[in-house]
């Protein structure tokens, strides 16, 4: 689905580090197969974390992070929403993020559209929420694959997806470049233990790989196919 270089690949993330996350896989084979790659991050700020012991990572470290994993994965199209709103997109009306990501979709015109997985963290059920309503249908707007991406804290999920269809790809040739793209977030990587350690983002590839008989795979949740 990625081979021909005519597709419009857009992938929609809350954070910085969360599109690597989720779709690092699919980046590097998009890109590798000449692509057009778009990431939109919902917004980066200044931001403390528990795992640096509540040191505040500054806005333009996390910028130039984002910036050098994504050029890692050959994607030099990326955009952020709204600064210093981190953590805090639930303060912004939902219409001016809709309104935002409309305005993407109508310039860009992707054919696939990936969006966050919804989970306990308030950004990313924003996030997934602006992201349908901007994805309603539309005259002439027809992406041939809307689908949510997988962030590893899905496991502590609230609510549960139900009765989506599962799509899977298979990323055995990307897996290293994937974790070497997420390392290239240093603010964010967290001890071996943790869910978002690139050992566990390694073994969590390797377990959805298990899943449908590759070495490593990244899982989508499908909302919207067209046959063409």
């Amino acid at each position: 689905m990625l081979v021909n270089g005519e597709e419009r690949v857009l992938v929609i993330a809350p954070h910085a580090d969360d599109e690597v996350l989720g779709c690092g896989g699919l980046i590097d084979k998009a890109r590798h197969y000449d692509n057009d790659v778009k990431v939109i991050i919902g917004s980066v700020g200044d931001i403390s974390f528990q795992h640096k012991n509540e040191r505040i990572i500054e806005s333009q470290t996390r910028k130039q992070e984002l910036r050098e994993a994504l050029v890692y994965l050959g994607c030099e199209d990326h955009q952020i929403l709204f600064e210093n709103k981190e953590s805090a997109m639930d303060t912004i009306p939902m219409n001016q993020i809709v309104a935002k990501l409309d305005r993407i979709l109508h310039g860009f015109d992707p054919t696939m559209i990936f969006i966050p997985y919804p989970s306990y963290h308030q950004d990313h059920q924003v996030l997934f929420q602006a992201s349908m309503a901007s994805l309603r249908p539309v005259p002439n707007r027809n992406p041939k694959l809307v689908a949510m991406y997988e962030y590893p804290l899905i496991v502590w999920q609230y609510p549960k997806v139900n009765d989506v269809g599962e799509l899977y790809l298979d990323i055995t040739d990307s897996i290293d470049r994937k974790v070497d793209a997420f390392c290239k977030h240093q603010s964010q990587i967290r001890t071996s233990e943790h869910l978002i350690s690139p050992e566990n983002i390694k073994k969590w590839a390797a377990k959805r790989g298990m899943e449908t008989g590759v070495g490593y795979a990244e899982k989508y949740h499908l909302i919207r196919g067209q046959l063409l």
